[in-house]
């Protein structure tokens, strides 16, 4: 079975067991981005099963991804699903909470693909623009939250405070000095950040 066939199964998986995997539109752009820009190391927040991890290794040129994912069972199978698509020199699924794993890293990124947590955005935001090279970008998954974000579906209070945490990273990004940003109204919303300084 090739990666491509390999995909098509993770996607079918993850869309009948509602795991959170991107969607179609925003994968194409989230590619596109990596290489048109050349990134080649890459920190993925927010594994699940290893749908976004497998698809980038196998449709953009890169030297290796670090992806991290918090839930041990989705951990489990992303790794067996890695495997499955031999792809385990590329890349490296990391069992952590993210904000764990950002504080002690040292290691530099060209590309953030930031699909973890939507109420930890903002504060993985210092974090990530510190590891991130001059140049390389933050792409943003998820930054309208169906809507919610932006006023156009009514927010219930169950995740009141999710939404405004992420207004408030939008926010931050747009006016950050060292981020030169866009969000764009793809999939469910997108917040691509440059950093130029």
């Amino acid at each position: 079975m090739s990666n491509v066939e390999i995909l098509t199964e993770i996607n079918r998986y993850g869309r009948t067991n509602k795991v959170p995997i991107v969607l179609d539109d925003t994968l194409k752009l989230l590619c596109d981005t990596i290489n048109k820009h050349d990134y080649k190391d890459i920190l993925e927040i927010g594994t699940a099963i290893g749908y976004s991890s497998i698809a980038m290794a196998t449709n953009c040129v890169v030297n290796h991804i670090t992806t991290l994912e918090l839930d041990e069972d989705r951990y489990k199978l992303a790794t067996l699903n890695i495997e499955k698509t031999h792809l385990s020199d590329k890349i490296d699924a990391i069992n952590i909470d993210a904000r764990q794993y950002l504080e002690s890293c040292n290691q530099k990124f060209d590309f953030i693909f930031l699909d973890g947590p939507k109420g930890q955005y903002i504060a993985y935001l210092p974090y990530l623009v510190n590891l991130l090279n001059v140049g390389g970008m933050i792409f943003a998954d998820n930054v309208y939250f169906k809507g919610m974000v932006t006023g156009k579906i009514p927010t219930p209070k169950s995740v009141m405070t999710m939404v405004r945490k992420l207004q408030a990273y939008n926010d931050a990004v747009m006016h950050h000095e060292q981020l030169q940003s866009e969000i764009l109204d793809i999939g469910d919303g997108v917040a691509i950040s440059k950093k130029i300084k």
